[in-house]
């Protein structure tokens, strides 16, 4: 309606204001137009008075406001000047219509920011109806700061979204004292290490602008010619393998990546080609003065702490590894990530599964084993992964972080940790809703050491259940291994008298629904989100196959697995990986590595313990001397002299 008169008045040539070249028609229709333009114009008028009384001065601190007032002011007071009886003043039709043409401009303007708005209010509810508050929380607050009109309403608002969405809502923070005084340095220095109270920070203190012209840090600073000249850090290495695994590492950041292959070429020994090859891809090993004769020691070391088992293995470790490098090879990743970051990440996603014994954590907390019991049953498997990981790459013999700086030894300990703490399953929902609400509130438009650890500890949880977001020639074998594991910890549970974990019972688990319920509530959801922020070409083929793989799994037909495992000449039965014995995938036809090279650090959580049982309560006598017989203690007498308990022997005289 309010575009009505604007294209009815371009209809009219300016040539032709004069009355007597209309005719009655279209000198009707005109009037009728003014009059439906007067009564639009009445309530906007109508708005401004109500806004000026609810906001009062501030409300035309905007200039895009205070234009808006103007034009609508104008256009009102010339449309009533057009209905008076006095002879219409041609230039006044003129400014009239002049001020429709903007006035649609600014609605139009209106329009955009409320569509803007609702964009930003849409929060996404995960699938099987789960959501975190926080997401409708800051909805609401978006929905009330495009709704506002006073400048320090919508400030107020974009402070308290920006608090949430970095999740500092309930971290302390270091203000000025009451009359604009400051903390000494010794004391601030001592709340910062003891209570990790922290100078307040400046939103914006370092613009997007600036972060967006930020050189990507890690690009690659090597050809693939130069990364043939690297070490693969193995004793014997023949010339078909070497040109294999050149051609593997010439595209190591590809995400249609075969890890398999890279398995097959470096005759059971995946890890160290690969970290090598990324480190001399980057120039690390100068960057950090550390050898390469180090790195392929230690990782080596690293990787024969990987039980032989289906499916956390060696084989994983280098899957996620590599997965995780592609994630991070993006421009909106390198505005965060540095050298020392992607250092302490590749080093992370190696050694992410160190020493699992093939069974999950809650495996380990309802038999009560050692491990839980020392790690408080909290993320009891990643504590041990980078606890005893740690002590082999600082190990004085192939230290790899002898030579950093003490504050990239800090950073780089403190971005291990967060990562491989990370990778639990069971803060999986928690750690997505924090990294949604802060891509959905701009919170990554500026660079901190906080958003940095939490898109790298995103990255290599991302990479740790990545199998479906690839294709199904690479998602359907790992479902068989991460299925044929689970069904071996069904059968421990079974063998020691606890509950069978859920999709763990080989003789009653459906395949298809587990697979295709954790592709549709986990991982799609994730990759998902880490699209969001990294609108990469690897993330966007991750998300199509997620959904491509839970299409074939909830809709296609049943026993996939069984079928592919049948092609294999294997079953469900028959283990694809000999547990805890030497490395055996003979899905690639290769010969096992030997038995030494398999260390196992924790070796009793893999016994099958049963819980204590309970003994009989024995008959108590009633009797007190016959209770301190059978217990062969010694009567116990008072004395009053020391407000002591002392022990005595009977018939023992008095001292």
């Amino acid at each position: 309606s309010i575009l009505s008169p604007f294209f009815f008045d371009l209809g009219v040539e300016s040539n032709d204001c004069d009355d007597l070249t209309l005719t009655w028609e279209e000198r009707f229709s005109q009037e009728i137009m003014v009059y439906i333009d007067l009564v639009f114009l009445s309530f906007f008028m109508i708005e401004l008075i109500v806004k000026t009384f609810a906001y009062g001065h501030k409300y035309f601190k905007s200039p895009v406001t205070l234009f808006d007032t103007g034009i609508v002011v104008v256009s009102f007071v010339f449309t009533i000047i057009t209905l008076s009886p006095a002879e219409q003043n041609v230039a006044i039709v003129r400014i009239l219509r002049l001020g429709r043409i903007i006035r649609v401009l600014l609605i139009l303007n209106k329009l955009n920011k409320s569509r803007e708005g609702l964009k930003k209010m849409k929060y996404k509810k995960l699938e099987g109806g789960i959501e975190a508050p926080v997401y409708r929380v800051l909805a609401l607050l978006q929905d009330l700061q495009v709704r506002s009109e006073a400048p320090a309403d919508k400030r107020h608002l974009d402070w308290i979204i920006d608090v949430i969405g970095s999740d500092r809502l309930y971290h302390a923070e270091l203000g000025h004292l009451g009359g604009g005084g400051k903390l000494d340095t010794e004391t601030t220095e001592w709340l910062n290490s003891q209570y990790r109270v922290v100078e307040k920070p400046t939103r914006g203190s370092v613009s997007s602008e600036v972060v967006g012209k930020k050189r990507n840090s890690i690009a690659p600073s090597s050809t693939p010619d130069d990364i043939k000249d690297v070490t693969f850090g193995l004793r014997h290495v023949t010339p078909a393998q070497e040109q294999a695994l050149d051609s593997l590492m010439a595209r190591v950041d590809a995400w249609d990546f075969n890890v398999f292959d890279l398995f097959e070429a470096s005759g059971g020994q995946p890890l160290a080609p690969l970290v090598l090859s990324i480190f001399k891809r980057h120039n690390l090993f100068d960057h950090f003065r550390v050898r390469p004769q180090d790195v392929a020691a230690a990782i080596s070391k690293v990787q024969g702490g990987y039980a032989a088992v289906p499916y956390h293995n060696r084989i994983h470790a280098a899957d996620v590894t590599q997965t995780m490098y592609s994630l991070l090879m993006c421009e909106q990743v390198g505005q965060h990530v540095d050298e020392i970051h992607l250092f302490a990440a590749v080093l992370a996603a190696a050694v992410h599964d160190y020493g699992h014994p093939g069974v999950n954590n809650p495996f380990h907390v309802k038999n009560r084993l050692e491990v839980a019991i020392l790690y408080n049953d909290q993320a009891v498997l990643e504590n041990m992964h980078i606890s005893r990981a740690w002590e082999v790459i600082t190990h004085p013999m192939h230290n790899l972080l002898k030579n950093l700086s003490a504050t990239e030894y800090t950073t780089a300990r403190e971005v291990m940790i967060s990562m491989v703490l990370g990778t639990d399953m069971s803060g999986h929902f928690d750690e997505l809703a924090r990294f949604m609400t802060k891509t959905s509130s701009n919170g990554f438009d500026t660079a901190s050491p906080e958003n940095t650890k939490m898109i790298l500890k995103m990255a290599l949880h991302c990479s740790d259940v990545s199998n479906p977001a690839k294709g199904a020639d690479m998602c359907i074998p790992w479902a068989a291994r991460v299925m044929n594991e689970f069904f071996m910890q069904g059968d421990k549970e079974k063998e020691v008298g606890v509950a069978v974990s859920p999709f763990m019972d080989r003789e009653t688990t459906v395949v298809e629904k587990c697979q295709g319920g954790f592709i549709k509530i986990i991982v799609t959801p994730l990759y998902e989100a880490w699209q969001a922020f990294a609108k990469s070409d690897s993330g966007a083929v991750a998300v199509d196959n997620c959904k491509m793989n839970q299409e074939a799994w909830m809709n296609g037909p049943e026993g996939r697995i069984d079928t592919w495992l049948a092609d294999k000449g294997y079953t469900r039965e028959s283990p694809i990986i000999t547990a805890h014995g030497p490395v055996r995938d003979d899905l690639c036809g290769l010969p096992p590595v030997m038995p030494k090279q398999e260390k196992f650090y924790y070796p009793q959580v893999v016994a099958q313990r049963k819980p204590p049982e309970k003994a009989a309560p024995a008959a108590q006598p009633h009797d007190a001397a016959a209770i301190q017989q059978q217990q062969g203690a010694r009567p116990v007498r008072i004395s009053h002299d020391a407000d002591t308990v002392k022990s005595v022997a009977p018939n023992a005289s008095k001292e």
